[in-house]
């Protein structure tokens, strides 16, 4: 009976330890806070653009990837499009009680680019301030 218990518990442990959910770095969901604009340029220079307002306006880039690594979209599928996700650091504010990370998703065919924000804590403010800043960067160069 002790054995067979022990299996019991065993196997349950086994079991539920497949059940832990594994956290991506940097990575910030879907469904946390996204907001997006169609912005009119090649790829190459919305993300020079993108790149350069993050930079001054005090974000460090840490990761450039391939967002298919983290989320499935049709977009990814070998069809044209260009795709690249931004990470940046966290940011901390008031005496480090706030802090705050952006992902920046930029989706682009043509000459056309969706750029997606996703930053960890809502702030549209600041993050329609980038989003406008972006787009006058890439007008005016």
């Amino acid at each position: 009976m002790l054995k067979n218990m022990s299996y019991l518990i065993l196997s349950l442990l086994f079991i539920l330890s497949g059940c832990t959910s594994v956290q991506m770095p940097g990575y910030i969901s879907r469904v946390d806070h996204p907001y997006e604009r169609k912005i009119y340029g090649s790829f190459e220079k919305v993300v020079s653009s993108t790149m350069f307002v993050l930079k001054n306006k005090g974000w460090t880039i840490i990761n450039e990837v391939d967002p298919s690594i983290y989320e499935r979209d049709d977009r990814y599928d070998n069809n044209g499009y260009q795709n690249l996700l931004i990470m940046t650091s966290v940011r901390k504010k008031f005496l480090h009680l706030i802090s705050t990370r952006l992902n920046v998703f930029i989706h682009s065919i043509g000459n056309t680019c969706d750029v997606e924000i996703r930053i960890s804590a809502r702030n549209d403010k600041m993050v329609q301030g980038i989003l406008d800043t972006i787009e006058r960067d890439v007008r005016t160069t």
